[in-house]
């Protein structure tokens, strides 16, 4: 979301994972660059930014056993979930 825009984020778990889901209202993103956004160095940002984040996000949720989708339409927004296991505390 650039300038103003509705932000919501919500829990769940489901099964042996919790579930959170971070859904915006903001511009989308377009079918072309949603294929890539995982990708290290990949960034739509020509001035700013190295493309790390999301793939380092995505490593270290792999890396614990969770995962990150997305879901987006152009012109109404995104969702994002992450999922990781339940480790009960020793």
């Amino acid at each position: 979301m650039i300038a103003s825009g509705d932000l919501s984020i919500g829990t769940a778990q489901q099964g042996g994972q919790i579930a959170i889901r971070f859904r915006d209202s903001g511009h989308g993103i377009p079918e072309e660059v949603l294929q890539r956004i995982f990708e290290p160095f990949f960034t739509t940002k020509k001035d700013r930014g190295t493309g790390l984040g999301l793939s380092i996000s995505y490593r270290i949720m792999q890396e614990h056993g969770g995962w990150i989708d997305v879901e987006s339409v152009e012109g109404k927004g995104s969702t994002f979930t992450v999922k990781v296991p339940v480790r009960a505390l020793a």
